[in-house]
């Protein structure tokens, strides 16, 4: 599955500000929520380990806490469970949060993620209309014009997206590098892809979140730049701090187009066997990528593909399951 849209990280932002006006009285909620957000880093997976036994305790005196403290546990494993792909689950969890009557914002962005990575644009739509009462009208319109994007009308919604983020200069930067992203999505999928570079901020690739590094890799092996990619990324990866696995396989890409023997292969290649030993359920899109471009293997490349795209349908995912069929015999 495809995370480029995050909007994620936007959505990492607006749920840690979320829970951060009670931060002082509810620190078992805000230290959670930290749990969740920085245990998607793969170096730091562990924390989700840390944040379920914090679950587990907490959970059947939930209903005993404030309903503001309440929400902001239900908003945080509502985060952990799409993030593990257990969409039906965290859906239930946002409407906890709704019931409760707080952090509604950060909880209807949520549902309009999870239903865009769905494909379900209707449910995606209804969750943005529902923004309207809880926050200011750049967000509605941003999710608004994704969606909008996503259903076929990219070239207005792409220029309805540049003008939106014309007029809001002075908009928060997590909202800016939301609109960004989507921006540059659009501007890839219009296939403007120096347009896409400047939305993802390419001369600040170092600096930039994941979500937004890997988008930039996207964009430089679609337009024949494999060179750039190796330049910032080094000849060998350090061991103790190894890209996560979606960026390692774009990098190692990047090496085999350029016919090199660095070191980027190799470990692309240890990581996905032992994905494979494991029958890694999470984040298949990345066996599917090594299966098609480092390591063709029609049979491989479709089975993760397919697993991939049955539980996400963005763009990215619909994509990779064209390029498995097309290797297939």
């Amino acid at each position: 599955m495809t995370k480029t849209n995050l909007r994620h990280f936007a959505l990492g932002v607006l749920l840690a500000v979320g829970c951060g006006y009670a931060a002082a009285s509810v620190s078992k909620a805000e230290q959670y929520t930290s749990y969740v957000i920085a245990g998607k880093n793969d170096a730091q997976h562990h924390l989700h380990q840390q944040a379920a036994i914090m679950w587990q305790a907490t959970a059947p005196q939930l209903t005993s806490l404030a309903k503001s403290e309440q929400a902001q546990w239900w908003l945080a494993q509502a985060d952990l469970l799409q993030f593990e792909h257990r969409f039906d689950a965290a859906l239930l969890a946002l409407d906890k949060v709704l019931a409760l009557s707080t952090l509604q914002q950060s909880a209807y962005l949520m549902q309009a993620r999870i239903a865009l990575t769905r494909h379900n644009l209707p449910l995606a739509t209804q969750a943005c209309q529902a923004l309207t009462a809880y926050a200011q009208f750049d967000v509605v319109a941003t999710c608004l014009l994704e969606i909008k994007g996503r259903a076929g009308e990219l070239t207005t919604s792409y220029v309805a997206l540049q003008r939106l983020q014309a007029r809001n200069a002075e908009t928060s930067s997590a909202l800016r590098q939301w609109r960004n992203q989507i921006l540059a999505e659009q501007a890839q999928l219009l296939k403007r892809y120096d347009e896409a570079l400047i939305w993802l901020d390419y001369v600040n690739y170092a600096t930039n979140p994941v979500v937004m590094q890997r988008q930039i890799l996207d964009v430089l092996l679609l337009t024949e730049r494999a060179e750039d990619i190796i330049r910032l990324s080094g000849t060998c990866p350090i061991v103790d701090a190894l890209p996560v696995d979606s960026m390692l396989v774009r990098i190692a890409h990047a090496e085999a187009k350029l016919g090199m023997q660095y070191c980027w292969r190799k470990v692309a290649a240890e990581r996905m066997h032992l994905r494979e030993l494991r029958a890694d359920a999470l984040h298949t899109s990345d066996l599917a990528y090594y299966f098609i471009y480092l390591q063709p293997s029609a049979v491989k490349a479709l089975h993760w593909a397919r697993q991939n795209v049955a539980v996400a349908q963005e763009p990215f995912d619909q994509q990779l399951l064209a390029a498995a069929k097309e290797i297939s015999p």
